[in-house]
């Protein structure tokens, strides 16, 4: 069964949804932020909407942020936005924002 993800502006503050993921990658990269627990919720819903990993439990905003650092180098140049939802922000399944996303990478590739 798959989840949706909804997601409203503030649900990911303090983090601009016109940031691309290396962008992300590098605000986070401040000390302070590494163990903002503020941030995990925000962290969760971009890295599950943009790498389809399912967790045991909660994971720290440190495991979050590597996980997302691990995928700078192949999904760097993604803004936020188009990761985690429609312009609208509808609902939707993670295997969609999986696949959308596999399918730009396709294309780029074949370009």
């Amino acid at each position: 069964m798959t989840t949706p993800i909804t997601m409203k502006p503030q649900d990911l503050e303090p983090i601009s949804p016109e940031w691309t993921i290396r962008e992300l990658v590098e605000w986070l990269s401040e000390d302070s932020r590494q163990h903002d627990p503020a941030l995990r919720r925000p962290l969760m819903l971009i890295e599950t909407a943009l790498t389809g990993a399912t967790w045991k439990g909660e994971p720290s905003t440190v495991a979050l942020i590597r996980s997302l650092a691990a995928a700078v180098h192949t999904q760097g140049a993604l803004r936020v936005r188009d990761v985690i939802s429609t312009p609208a922000m509808a609902a939707r399944p993670v295997e969609q924002v999986r696949l959308r996303e596999l399918a730009t990478r396709l294309r780029v590739h074949a370009a």
